[in-house]
């Protein structure tokens, strides 16, 4: 199998990234990745057939959207203005921007409000993705303590482990993780579901302080916690593509 490159689709009114692979097969297939579209195509496809097969692609996913508007939402960029309104769940921050004559792009979070200082020598693009990095970690800065607080109460209340530390970060491969040093890492889209949801997060990861795998056992501490927490996972599963900074 050989990556012949990234391309990029315009789909609805966006730019969607587009992986192309070459392998031994003899047919062509596309596929919604978790990070980008996905379209595998024949050794022995030359590269004039090679703009076919992707206009092929581009066709099938318009079709899927037809059926299910929302299987692209994951791969859909925010774009953040001066003065735009940033929600989370329970709070509410207002985005300051400025362009300046400086070497670096830095950020600061005063009451409700994210002070951008953004290079003035930065493309539209790069602007997007420098104010982007910092929206998600000033956020997560604003908001661990918060966090760690309705955490180390469940755990209080519930559990009695040893927690090491509790860390946001802005992560798209899961909505926590408990490590084997009893540290807890919580992804700053959390903070866009509801705080029921959230809840629900913090106790499946306390649970593996108890229990590091998803045994009968392990389900049983998160049941005896939280009876609906079935519930919260079909939130997640549902919506939570929506949940994005």
């Amino acid at each position: 199998m050989a990556k012949l490159g990234t391309y990029k689709l315009e789909l609805i009114g966006q730019e969607v990234p587009l992986v192309i692979y070459r392998e031994r097969r003899a047919s062509v297939r596309v596929s919604i990745g978790k990070k980008n579209l996905i379209l595998r195509v024949p050794t022995m496809v030359t590269d004039s057939m090679l703009q076919q097969h992707i206009d092929w692609a581009k066709n099938w996913i318009e079709k899927q959207l037809a059926n299910n508007s929302t299987i692209l939402d994951k791969f859909i960029t925010k774009k953040y203005d001066d003065g735009d309104l940033i929600h989370i769940t329970g709070k509410m921050y207002r985005l300051s921007l400025s362009i300046e004559k400086r070497k670096t792009s830095s950020g600061r979070v005063i009451g409700d409000t994210l002070y951008l200082k953004l290079n003035r020598d930065l493309s539209g693009n790069q602007n997007q993705s420098v104010i982007t990095k910092l929206v998600r970690r000033l956020i997560a800065m604003d908001c661990t303590a918060d966090v760690a607080q309705r955490i180390l109460a469940l755990n209080k209340a519930y559990f009695q482990k040893d927690i090491k530390a509790v860390r946001l970060k802005y992560n798209t491969s899961n909505w926590g993780s408990c490590s084997s040093s009893s540290n807890i890492n919580i992804s700053t889209r959390l903070l866009l579901a509801p705080r029921e949801v959230q809840d629900y997060v913090f106790i499946h990861e306390l649970a593996h302080l108890v229990e590091m795998n998803h045994s009968p056992r392990f389900w049983k501490i998160v049941r005896d916690v939280m009876p609906n927490y079935e519930e919260k996972e079909e939130w997640l599963k549902k919506h939570g593509h929506l949940c994005r900074l």
